[in-house]
């Protein structure tokens, strides 16, 4: 009897302090050199989110990556730490199945509309974290483009916000193949014409007249191959942004190298690419009133800088700029990203 008695005591004593540990506040950094790592559970997937930086300025600039599936690790450059870290607290959010982010049974929530629900999710954890009293921004890259235009048009999520900022992003997937291939045939016949890289870019320039009309998954994929190739024949790029950021930054910042190269191939692999091919946000960006931000790189053939222009028009913001920066392509905020700091550095002191 003594026996049991103890056993049920100890059984007892264990699940208060279960109870008691899970009901604790986790503890929350306010300085302006602060680094918290935490996890927004939602929907079958553990989302991993680096608070860095200012957290007593109570702005928070959130980062929505590329991709799909690559990583909100690359962003996280000495130049944006140095030039706006300082100032205001940077969010870090890896999205579901991609970075550091867990789970790998969530295939039937890998969808944009489930994308947005998470993105909605965060900017409240953040608001309960760090305070109801905080100003929030998103900068969508590339791919984060698409997801931050899906943001601002759905609902009145936009009201969340003290303004958006897109960088070299897409809207709109059938617009953004017609303006590379475009792009492509127009400066690829200047290039030819100057005898430079002649035989790649009559081979570019042939492949995009000859699928003038609307493209397959696959052949859109090639169109980004060579949108990405004639990048680096402009701007003499020898090596892929990926690979430079890893040598850079993976070991010294301790990258968790095989998370992030399993949820890329998992979303590579996955049909969430192809379900994208049709999506477009253009007709409802009317929609948008709140203060917005474009930033392009002159040579960005990937998704080319009228993708830009065609958010401006469409918008209804009355605050609204738009950047086009000379001799830099598609990811020049991961590798030289001064310009994107200052112009988003003012866009925040503005509105925040």
């Amino acid at each position: 009897m003594r026996q049991n008695y103890n056993c049920c005591f100890y059984y007892v004593l264990l699940i208060l302090s279960l109870t008691f540990a899970a009901c604790q506040k986790e503890k929350i950094t306010f300085s302006d050199n602060a680094s918290d790592t935490f996890y927004l559970d939602n929907e079958k997937c553990s989302m991993r989110i680096l608070v860095e930086g200012n957290t007593l300025s109570k702005t928070f600039l959130i980062f929505i990556h590329g991709g799909p599936g690559v990583s909100s690790y690359f962003y996280n450059t000495s130049t944006i730490r140095r030039n706006l870290g300082d100032k205001y607290a940077m969010v870090y959010w890896d999205q579901r199945n991609a970075g550091a982010s867990q789970g790998n049974r969530n295939g039937d929530k890998l969808c944009l509309n489930q994308m947005v629900e998470d993105l909605r999710k965060v900017i409240l954890l953040i608001r309960y974290r760090y305070g109801q009293d905080i100003s929030v921004f998103i900068a969508g890259h590339s791919f984060g483009g698409l997801l931050a235009s899906a943001f601002v048009t759905h609902l009145n999520y936009q009201d969340l916000l003290q303004g958006w900022i897109v960088v070299d992003g897409t809207q709109n997937y059938a617009l953004n193949d017609s303006l590379t291939k475009q792009m492509l045939i127009t400066i690829g016949i200047e290039q030819i014409n100057l005898n430079i890289h002649k035989e790649e870019w009559q081979e570019i320039v042939e492949y995009c007249k000859s699928h003038l009309n609307e493209l397959t998954f696959g052949e859109t994929n090639k169109l980004e191959g060579y949108a990405s190739d004639a990048e680096n024949y402009i701007l003499g790029y020898r090596e892929g942004i990926g690979i430079k950021l890893l040598k850079e930054y993976a070991i010294q910042e301790n990258y968790p190298v095989t998370s992030i190269a399993a949820n890329f191939l998992y979303t590579w692999f996955s049909d969430f690419d192809k379900g994208l091919i049709n999506i477009e946000f253009s007709t409802v960006l009317y929609k948008v009133r709140i203060p917005t931000l474009l930033i392009w790189g002159e040579y960005d053939f990937i998704t080319p800088k009228k993708l830009g222009e065609d958010i401006f028009a469409r918008i209804s913001s009355e605050d609204k700029e738009i950047f086009v920066i000379p001799d830099k392509g598609h990811n020049f905020l991961l590798y030289d990203g001064i310009v994107f700091c200052e112009r988003t550095d003012d866009f925040i002191q503005k509105f925040r």
